[in-house]
């Protein structure tokens, strides 16, 4: 299945005490943003662990890379943007959903989320998609499984090639299904051009309000 619009992610590496503030500039700034022609989504992500090397994740979708570039004209966010990356290393591209996994079973709560970052040579993200497929489907059935995306960048150029967003009822449905042999057969036979920055987060802010 594949996915119409447009994804911005940016991962963010800051220091622990920089944290809350760079999430209290970001909601003021994607407030402002979420008013915009051609907005849909966007969300920011706290990781659940102290020592993550990837604190912050953003996911905005867009109806286009256009409406997006309208929408941060604005010359007060493009300042306040400009101050809060002065003390972050901010990694941002534009994705495209290049594939697709939802349960038939709808579930409350704000769940968790797991996102994994790949580093990987463009001209191979065909085959590396064959392999993700494979651990996707088998992580689609197991209990507590929301739905999972995989991203591909628009640039070629991008650091990260390819970023997997998939959202589970609990951090413990997340591990049991990791630790499925199947699955981690599955894992082993990755091919090994590809790193992965895998990261479970909760979702510290969000807009629309009623987003997950």
């Amino acid at each position: 299945m594949t996915h119409d619009g447009m994804t911005v992610i940016d991962t963010i590496r800051l220091p622990l005490d920089g944290a809350n503030e760079y999430i209290v500039q970001w909601r003021e700034r994607a407030g402002k943003v979420s008013r915009a022609p051609g907005f849909r989504s966007a969300r920011m992500h706290r990781a659940t662990s102290a020592d993550a090397p990837l604190p912050l994740v953003m996911v905005a979708e867009w109806d286009s890379v256009a409406a997006r570039d309208a929408a941060l004209r604005d010359s007060a966010f493009r300042a306040s943007a400009r101050a809060a990356g002065a003390k972050a290393e901010v990694v941002g591209s534009e994705y495209r959903v290049a594939a697709e996994y939802r349960s038939a079973v709808h579930s409350d709560g704000p769940g968790i989320t797991f996102v994994n970052v790949f580093e990987l040579p463009a001209e191979h993200f065909e085959e590396f998609l064959a392999h993700w497929r494979t651990r996707a489907e088998l992580m689609s059935a197991a209990p507590g499984f929301r739905d999972n995306r995989l991203h591909r960048a628009l640039d070629p150029a991008a650091r990260y090639t390819a970023v997997n967003v998939a959202h589970w009822d609990s951090a413990a449905a997340w591990r049991s299904a990791t630790e499925n042999p199947a699955f981690q057969r599955r894992l082993a036979a990755a091919p090994g051009f590809a790193t992965a920055h895998p990261q479970l987060y909760e979702v510290v802010a969000g807009f629309p309000a009623e987003d997950r």
